[in-house]
């Protein structure tokens, strides 16, 4: 007679921590319970619940290649600044625009949107940074904007020389300024002498004459000047009484150095513990080499590079592409790769006097990067991009290896065919994410519980900027987005988002199993469904269950015109599912439609039967 195995139930299982994305080569059958191997489109929230991404949609069309995008934040007001090149009977042009955040908030007014002009920028490629409430654009110019004018840096004017006899001489004081040709040089008038000998000859022009705080005029014949000797000549009448330092002279001689500011490509602002400077690099005909501004006089400044302001870092064929500050250091990562680190120091010179020592150390000569300017601080720690990996960066004043991790062993076999250089990344900071955006696809890190969720979109896109909490990108036809929750597709298209669990064989990997049912909690919300279906050793299954909620928005009823109890606490959804005959189950949430979907716990009871053949 033929006997009938006993079935026998085994302990349910209970996923009400979801663990993100885990595509590692061990593959699915070997992570942990919570994390899956195939997700898309749903995302991890900080409690470790499964929510759908929401989604985003276009306000504004260039109809142009976009070169930059910053939420930047001047008196108080809060701009969008994109920058887009335009062409015109075959003339490349940039023009610089901003949108107010407060325009943004009323979708309903997208229709008749129009972004506000600036101004025309340089046509590089074009990035941002604030100081001194301003904001400074790296575009194959150097520009600023104050929220009302927008120019060329015309850089601070240095003081060369101190203390000069009229026939020259004098104590050095200040460097000159690469930015301009312009300086100026103060003397001791002896009350006698009418020729005053700048420091410089074939000049281009004297532009200010100052005698004892009162300025001279060459229109009515104060003064006059040769440029080939630079010899400015005082009428009889004005010749400068005796005293010290009264006569200041500014003059112009013909500046070549400008254009090495000018392309620098980032700037980030660092002073060691103020922030005093700014640091640029990112030149391309200058790899390795960082500049750096100095003070006005005392003044922080991000308008004076005195000529030797500079460093060189690694090898030549070699570039800086990021610095990224960590407390009072500045970490410096090259695509060779290397890292180093900058420490700034006073240096005493004598009695009265001190300088400021800038000065660099090897901390690594194994990792770096190669997104150029996309470094992140993340509670306080960098993280930079180099091939196939996101590096983060725990201390940058020890050369140990310890001082750093590849966060990114979740996501590593993504990672590794596509190019990271082109990577843009984003700090999310309200919702503990690092954004790491790449054609179309965007890895979200979430690193307060330390998961990796994937968003694939319809289309490439090529900037990403935050304003306010809220996330704004461009695509490559010049298309502006929003991302937000009040969005339910992805520009018009269907978010189509999936997560598969890990296969599990539930502790007994060599017995037959049957599932008959499973419970899913899902958060209420006004319109939330999800799919659930399952996937075997055998087979996938047949049928896939629906859930849903669909609750009445009551945001235009009178309450005082009615008596009733509402209950929006979860529920959980018992489904009869069936499988049978499996070793190993994974179950698949999906969700296709227009809906909110997040997935609080999801409980698989199953019972075994013989063993596998």
């Amino acid at each position: 007679m033929a006997t009938l195995p006993k079935q026998k139930e085994i302990k349910p299982i209970t996923i009400d921590k979801f663990l993100g994305l885990n595509i590692s080569n061990t593959g699915d059958t070997q992570i942990k319970l919570g994390e899956s191997g195939n997700m898309e489109n749903f995302y991890i929230t900080n409690d470790y619940k499964l929510k759908k991404i929401y989604g985003y949609k276009s306000f504004y069309n260039f109809d142009n290649q976009i070169m930059g995008m910053s939420a930047v934040v001047l008196n108080k007001i809060h701009y969008l600044l994109v920058a887009v090149k335009e062409i015109v009977e075959l003339t490349a042009t940039c023009k610089l625009y901003y949108f107010l955040a407060d325009e943004l908030e009323d979708e309903e007014s997208w229709d008749t949107l129009e972004p506000h002009l600036i101004g025309t920028i340089g046509t590089e490629e074009c990035s941002f940074f604030t100081f001194d409430n301003k904001v400074y654009i790296l575009c194959g110019k150097y520009m600023s904007w104050d929220g009302t004018t927008l120019q060329e840096v015309a850089g601070y004017i240095p003081k060369v020389v101190i203390g000069a006899s009229p026939s020259g001489g004098g104590t050095n004081y200040e460097q000159l300024n690469m930015l301009t040709g312009k300086k100026h040089m103060t003397f001791n008038g002896d009350g006698t002498s009418a020729n005053y000998q700048l420091a410089e000859t074939n000049i281009t022009s004297v532009d200010e004459v100052w005698v004892d705080g009162v300025r001279k005029s060459a229109a009515l014949g104060d003064y006059t000047y040769v440029a080939s000797t630079g010899i400015v000549t005082f009428n009889n009448t004005q010749i400068p009484s005796e005293n010290v330092d009264n006569v200041d002279i500014y003059w112009t001689k013909t500046n070549n150095t400008r254009t090495y500011i000018e392309n620098m490509r980032f700037g980030t602002i660092f002073g060691g513990d103020v922030d005093t400077r700014v640091f640029l690099y990112g030149n391309p005909n200058e790899r390795n080499r960082i500049r750096y501004s100095a003070p006005e006089d005392g003044i922080p400044s991000v308008e004076y590079f005195p000529t030797f302001n500079q460093l060189d870092v690694g090898p030549k064929n070699f570039a800086v592409t990021d610095l990224t500050r960590q407390y009072d250091r500045l970490l410096i990562t090259t695509n060779k790769p290397e890292a180093y680190y900058l420490s700034m120091s006073t240096v005493q010179l004598d009695e009265d006097e001190t300088t400021t020592s800038v000065q660099t150390f090897p901390l690594n000569e194994v990792h770096g990067n190669i997104a150029m300017g996309q470094g992140q601080v993340i509670n306080n720690d960098p993280v930079t991009i180099e091939n196939g990996s996101i590096i983060r960066w725990k201390a940058t004043n020890v050369r140990d290896e310890r001082n750093m991790s590849d966060i990114s062993q979740k996501i590593k076999l993504d990672l590794i065919d596509l190019n990271l250089a082109n990577m843009k990344t984003l700090d999310h900071q309200s919702e503990n994410q690092l954004w790491l955006l790449i054609n179309n696809k965007i890895y979200i890190y979430n690193y307060f519980n330390d998961t990796y969720s994937k968003v694939r979109l319809k289309e490439d896109l090529t900037h990403i900027a935050e304003l306010d909490s809220r996330i704004y990108a461009s695509n490559e036809r010049g298309k502006i987005m929003l991302f937000g929750d009040e969005f339910d597709d992805f520009n018009g298209e269907t978010i189509n988002a999936r997560w598969e669990m890990d296969f599990y064989d539930f502790g007994v990997p060599y017995l037959r199993k049957t599932m008959k049912k499973l419970w899913v909690l899902m958060q209420p919300q006004a319109k939330a469904s999800a799919t659930i279906s399952y996937i075997t050793n055998k087979n996938e299954s047949p049928v896939k269950k629906e859930i849903e909620y669909s609750m009445i928005l009551l945001d235009d009823v009178d309450f005082g015109d009615f008596s009733f109890e509402v209950s929006n606490n979860p529920q959980p959804f018992r489904l009869k599912l069936k499988a049978k005959k499996f070793t190993n189950l994974k179950i698949v949430i999906e969700n296709k439609k227009k809906t909110d979907c997040t997935i609080l716990a999801l409980s698989l009871r199953v019972e075994t039967g013989g063993e596998s053949k």
